[in-house]
C-alpha cells in the first residue's frame, strides 16, 4: 500500500459523486453514465445488457454480434476498472493514480489507448479528470487530447465514436478538448501496427506529454495464446509510446491468468527486465513474485443505480521515460 499523504490526488479529496467512502462504493461519473444509458437504449441493448451473468463477462470479438454483447455487458465494468485505477481509494495501486494525473498537467497530451474497444479506458479516465476539475479538486486548465484509439472490431469502433460526440460537450466543460482517431489494429499484423503508431506520432507531435493505456487484453494474449507473435508489436508500440514524459498503464481484471506466476503481468515484468529495459522501465516496488498491484471496488450499475457489482483490478505503471524511474 502507498502512502496516501504522497499522492498527487489524495483520497480524502475524492467526492462523493465517484467515491462513496461509507459504502466503498464507486460512482462512474454522471456524464459518462448518461451517454452509456443513452447509447445502450439507441441500440436497443438494454435487455442484453442487464442478462449479463456473474462470470468474467464476454471477450469481445471483431464480428457486431461480439461487441454489442461486450459493449452491453462489459462496458461499465472496464469503465470502473479504469476510474478504480486514477481514483485508486485504498492505496494500493503504487503510482497508477500519480501516473495518470501527472499526465494531464500540461497543456496537451497525446493518448493511445489501444486496444480501445468502444472507449471504456478513455472516456473513464477524461470523464473522471473532468468531474474532478468540476468538483474543483482538480485545476481547470485547458488541455488538448490527441486521442489515437486501436481496435480490431469495426463495430466497436463505431461505438467509441458515438460515445465522445455524446460526451464532447460535458467534457469541453471542464476545457478538455478531445480530438479523437480510431484504425483497426491487429495486435498480431506488424502492418497494422505500424499505421497505428504513425497515426499517433503524427497526431500528437506537438504534444507535451504522452500517455499509452493498454487495457482488458489478457483474454486475447494469455487465453489464447497469442503472447509470442504479439509482443514484436506489443515491443514497438511501447518504444513509440517512450520518451521524455511518457507514461503507460496496463489495466487487466485480477484473475489468475494475468496476476499468477507465469501470467500476463510476470511475462510483462520479464520483458522490462530484459529486452524492454531500454524504454521502460515498471515501479521499484515490484519484483518477479509480485509484479503487479491488485485491488477492487463495488460500482453502481448505471442502469440499475440502486444496484453494485464488483470490479477488480490488476494494474502494471510503466514509466517510459527511457533510463528514468520513478
Amino acid at each position: 500500500m502507498s502512502d496516501p499523504s504522497k499522492r498527487l490526488l489524495l483520497p480524502s479529496q475524492l467526492p462523493t459523486s465517484l467515491w462513496e467512502s461509507a459504502s466503498e462504493t464507486l460512482q462512474l461519473p454522471e456524464t459518462l453514465a448518461n451517454a452509456y444509458v443513452v447509447h445502450i437504449d439507441r441500440l436497443g441493448l438494454r435487455n442484453l445488457a442487464n442478462a449479463r451473468s456473474d462470470d468474467r463477462g464476454p471477450v469481445g470479438g471483431p464480428s457486431k454480434e461480439s461487441a454489442d454483447q461486450h459493449f452491453a455487458q462489459s462496458f461499465d465494468g472496464s469503465a470502473a476498472r479504469a476510474m478504480l485505477a486514477l481514483l485508486d481509494p485504498n492505496c494500493e495501486g503504487g503510482s497508477t493514480s500519480d501516473s495518470f494525473i501527472t499526465s494531464t498537467a500540461g497543456t496537451s497530451l497525446a493518448l493511445t489507448d489501444a486496444p480501445c474497444g468502444a472507449g471504456a479506458a478513455a472516456l473513464a479516465f477524461l470523464s473522471t479528470i473532468a468531474e474532478l476539475r468540476a468538483k474543483e479538486v482538480l485545476p481547470r486548465y485547458p488541455l488538448d487530447v490527441k486521442l489515437v484509439g486501436g481496435e480490431l472490431s469495426p463495430h466497436a469502433i463505431d461505438h467509441a465514436r458515438h460515445l465522445f460526440a455524446d460526451l464532447h460537450t460535458d467534457l469541453e466543460r471542464q476545457a478538455i478538448f478531445v480530438h479523437p482517431q480510431f484504425h483497426r489494429w491487429d495486435v498480431l499484423d506488424g502492418v497494422s501496427t505500424a499505421d497505428l503508431v504513425k497515426a499517433s506520432t503524427v497526431h500528437g507531435a506537438s504534444c507535451a506529454s504522452r500517455l499509452l493505456v493498454i487495457a482488458n487484453f489478457n483474454g486475447f494474449l494469455v487465453k489464447e495464446r497469442k503472447q509470442k507473435e504479439a509482443q514484436p508489436q506489443l515491443d514497438e508500440l511501447l518504444r513509440y509510446a517512450s520518451g521524455g514524459r511518457s507514461l503507460a498503464v496496463w489495466i487487466e481484471p485480477d484473475m489468475n491468468r494475468a496476476t499468477s506466476k507465469g501470467g500476463l503481468f510476470s511475462w510483462l515484468f520479464g520483458l522490462f527486465q530484459a529486452s524492454w529495459q531500454r524504454f521502460g522501465k515498471v515501479d521499484a516496488a515490484a519484483t518477479a513474485d509480485q509484479p503487479v498491484y491488485c485491488t477492487a471496488a463495488k460500482f453502481r450499475l448505471p442502469l440499475q443505480p440502486h444496484a453494485t457489482a464488483r470490479v477488480t483490478l490488476a494494474v502494471m505503471p510503466i514509466n517510459l521515460s527511457r533510463g528514468t524511474s520513478k
